[in-house]
């Protein structure tokens, strides 16, 4: 079988698999500073797939044309340059488009276009040209097209797994783009050895020296690459103190501690999700997003008697969390890193309070906002206990109430009492509101009922939370 796979078939290997790192690599990139939703993700997937497209019939008219063995060296050669390209200037196209007051849908289909859409291309035109030069006659075209096809595959499959579950932990987004070069002008060399040598060793050094340069970076920000998500650890102040803070996006901290204080809780809502907590006493408590694990220390600390179990799907999040921002596992914290909507499907035990913080840039994923996940999650709480949800949404109307309205139906069809605080002073029309669930009515300091009814709740099947929360944000711009 080895003897039976050519050049050729190495080079559409690489090809797919140099595609497919690229893709993950592109919506790695453009997490920090546009986000990281299904917008995104539909945006890099659809630019790519239309640079691709574009490139197969260019391609194909060129192999008609040419016919000529070291065009393919040559379309290697212009690959791994608009691979370095998108390296070398992604910083600043970042920047720059992060800025626009305009619709973030726009704003990924725009990066996607000037960044990765090159490449994308001229990888796309290796495909039919790859196809003519390795048929050689009608009697075998079927296998000769179909093996290269197959190559390709199984390279874009390997690239894909290896990339995610792998390399972008490992080497980082950045570097990775310089692996992608250095492959592809490795990869030429099989093609045409003696061509533009000069050229393979100057393109060569010079993605490896952008490799090596630090990275243009904000002052106080450090970015961490895991196999989960691109983070930013960065130093800052909150009301006039300093914090150190981690963000998934460009839409806000998700975690934060005060420098001097790393025990107190920073933000409004974590704090009345523990102060909730702490007034009941719970036996056990089950927390979904541990995010850098401040509300689980918080809890720890003031309810020594409780079982605290945290699920958090990130495991590096725990050395993030030791590392920047003081945090010592206490005895009566369990440490859970798997999803947490399989989590919640999985667990045999019950739990008195659970509490419910899965955002991420600024929204949370839909799995956590249908009917069926409310009916799981009020399987594993005891009889007169509490859900506590930290909800981004509004209270006054318009579209943000109508995303609230969403989230909370998925509660209140299985835990039909539902109670609200926000924060004092902060408008109800778009902010962090914590929403209470019981079986029977609470009785709480300072929470009020929900001022609506239960409305139609989203499902497993059919949840736009990413439509709901687009419409709310850009009704509050």
């Amino acid at each position: 079988m080895m003897k039976s796979i050519g050049r050729l078939e190495v080079i559409a290997f690489v090809s797919g698999f140099a595609l497919l790192c690229f893709e993950l690599v592109a919506a790695r990139l453009l997490a920090p500073s546009i986000g990281s939703s299904t917008y995104v993700w539909t945006s890099v997937i659809g630019v790519i797939i239309a640079a691709l497209a574009v490139g197969y019939w260019y391609g194909g008219i060129i192999a008609d044309k040419r016919n000529a063995r070291q065009d393919i060296a040559y379309l290697l050669l212009a690959s791994a340059v608009a691979v370095l390209f998108s390296q070398v200037l992604y910083g600043g196209v970042l920047q720059s488009v992060a800025t626009w007051d305009t619709d973030p849908r726009l704003q990924a289909v725009t990066v996607t276009v000037l960044l990765f859409a090159p490449a994308s291309f001229v990888l796309g035109m290796l495909s039919p040209y790859l196809a003519k030069l390795n048929v050689t006659s009608l009697g075998v075209s079927g296998r000769r097209v179909a093996s290269l096809g197959a190559l390709n595959s199984i390279g874009g499959i390997v690239g894909t797994f290896l990339t995610g579950f792998v390399l972008i932990g490992l080497v980082g987004s950045h570097q990775l783009l310089t692996v992608l070069v250095l492959m592809l002008v490795a990869t030429s060399w099989l093609i045409a050895p003696q061509a533009r040598q000069r050229q393979r060793i100057a393109l060569s050094a010079f993605a490896v020296i952008s490799s090596l340069l630090p990275m243009a970076q904000v002052s106080g920000v450090r970015d961490i690459d895991t196999p989960s998500a691109h983070y930013q650890v960065i130093q800052g102040t909150y009301q006039g103190l300093p914090i150190t803070g981690l963000t998934t996006g460009p839409n806000g901290v998700q975690s934060a501690v005060y420098d001097h204080a790393p025990d107190e809780l920073v933000f409004w809502y974590s704090r009345e999700m523990a102060s909730q907590t702490v007034v009941r006493q719970p036996e056990r408590v089950l927390m979904l997003g541990g995010g850098t694990f401040t509300i689980p220390a918080n809890l720890a600390e003031r309810l020594p008697e409780s079982q605290i179990d945290v699920v958090e799907i990130d495991p590096q999040l725990l050395d993030i969390a030791e590392k920047y921002f003081q945090y010592q596992q206490a005895d009566n914290v369990t440490h859970y890193f798997q999803d947490a909507r399989s989590y919640v499907n999985q667990a045999s035990q019950q739990y008195d309070v659970i509490l419910v913080d899965v955002y991420g840039d600024g929204s949370i994923p839909f799995s956590f906002t249908t009917q069926e996940f409310g009916q799981e999650i009020a399987e594993i709480l005891t009889d007169d206990g509490v859900v506590i949800a930290n909800v981004i949404g509004g209270l006054a109307g318009g579209e943000c109430e109508d995303l609230t309205r969403a989230v909370d139906a998925a509660y209140r069809t299985q835990l039909p009492y539902g109670y609200y605080t926000a924060e004092p002073g902060e408008s109800l029309l778009r902010d962090n509101l914590i929403i209470t669930y019981g079986r029977q009515p609470l009785d709480i300091d300072g929470v009020k009922p929900l001022p609506f009814a239960v409305g139609t709740p989203l499902t497993d099947n059919r949840a736009p939370t990413e439509q709901l929360y687009h419409d709310c944000r850009e009704a509050t711009r």
